[in-house]
Order: structure tokens, then C-alpha cells, then sequence
């Protein structure tokens, strides 16, 4: 039975304090842990039989091999960060899951890279991550996230506008077309629907133009 208190502990300490400019400090653990929440009601909106603390767990571990480290490879970098430190904080089979979840979270079998491919086969708390990850980056956190991207790239409020409306729709599209549940693409559809309005009324009020009306 996995030590969930310790490795939560272990999870805050790498990436609670790392630093994740343009985001905010830490922003892999609280990335993680809307993902492990997210996941959670995801799995019991659908009905799906799977191991809560597993799926809590490799959710919120999910990005560990991103914190703190700009290089390729963050999910075997992570997978590989957490049998080297702490494989004695799980059974063997919790072990070789939350592994899977977090060595796999980007090879989403939907994605354009699988295209004319033979796909992964993956167990459900795998999926389920997947689509956790990507619905994480919409709705509010992604107004936020564009906040700091812009600021990064030094671009004014009009050139984030064009910058939404124009290179980033393709972004947008290939995350829905990835997710591996329906109930996921709901959600997913619906805070794309939501940035969209931000930007409208964004817009409408670069232009000086009147929004209450």
C-alpha cells in the first residue's frame, strides 16, 4: 500500500519551489494538483473503475521531471526521478502504474503524432491523465497562462489578441481532436468557450469600444 502522505511530501518539495519563468514559481505543483483533482472528478463523471490514490498520485507527479529542468524527455526524466528515489512508497503494482502515468502522459494515442501510426494501448488512469493535462491549460488558468506568455515575449495586448485569433487556434483544435474521452472533449469545448469570450470582450474594449451594452 503506497505512503501517500510521504509522497505528496516528496512531490511538494521538488516542485513547489522551483522556479518556472514565464509561470509562476511552482507552477508544476499546482498544475499538478488541479490535474489530480481534475482527474479524480473526470474518472467519476465517466463511471470508471480505477485506483483513486493511483490516479491522485501519477496525476499529481505527472510533470515532476519538468520541474526545475528545461530539457526533452520530461516524463521518462520523471518516471526515472521516482523509482530512483522513492519506488519503497509503493506496492509493486502501484509502482508500475503511477510509472506508466507519468512516462505516458504525452504519448496521447489521439494526437497528430500517432496519425497512420499504430497507436499505445493504455489503461484508463493513463488516459485519463492525458486528457487531465491538456483541459488543465483552458478555461481561466489559460487566460493566465497567456498573461505570462505575453509578458515573456514582450507582446503588447493587441499582438496577444491576434496571437489567440490566429497562430494558437491550430493549438486549440489538436488538443480537443487528442483527448481520449468524450466527457473530456465536453469540458474542454466548453472552456475553449470561455478564453473565446475573454478575448471578444478583450477586443471590443482595445478598441475603445462600449462592452455592457
Amino acid at each position: 500500500m503506497m505512503e501517500l502522505d510521504k509522497i505528496i511530501a516528496w512531490g511538494t518539495e521538488k516542485m513547489k519551489y522551483t522556479d518556472e519563468t514565464p509561470l509562476e514559481k511552482g507552477y508544476r505543483y499546482y498544475h499538478g494538483l488541479r490535474s489530480a483533482k481534475l482527474a479524480a472528478a473526470l474518472a467519476e463523471g465517466m463511471g470508471l473503475e480505477v485506483n483513486r490514490n493511483v490516479l491522485f498520485v501519477g496525476s499529481f507527479l505527472h510533470d515532476v521531471g519538468k520541474a526545475g529542468y528545461r530539457g526533452p524527455n520530461h516524463g521518462p526524466r520523471g518516471a526515472e526521478l521516482i523509482r530512483s528515489e522513492i519506488p519503497h512508497l509503493f506496492s509493486t503494482s502501484e509502482l508500475g502504474l503511477v510509472l506508466s502515468m507519468v512516462e505516458n502522459h504525452y504519448a496521447r494515442p489521439n494526437s497528430k503524432h500517432y496519425v497512420g501510426k499504430v497507436k499505445p494501448s493504455f489503461p484508463d488512469e493513463v488516459l485519463i491523465i492525458q486528457d487531465a493535462d491538456t483541459i488543465d491549460h483552458f478555461g481561466s488558468n489559460g487566460v493566465w497562462i497567456a498573461y505570462h506568455w505575453s509578458g515573456h515575449h514582450l507582446r503588447s495586448q493587441q499582438d496577444e489578441i491576434d496571437y489567440y485569433n490566429t497562430r494558437d487556434t491550430r493549438w486549440r483544435k489538436e488538443a480537443v481532436e487528442g483527448l481520449n474521452y468524450d466527457l473530456c472533449k465536453q469540458e474542454l469545448q466548453y472552456r475553449i468557450s470561455r478564453i473565446d469570450e475573454f478575448f471578444a470582450v478583450w477586443q471590443q474594449e482595445e478598441k475603445g469600444a462600449l462592452t455592457h451594452l
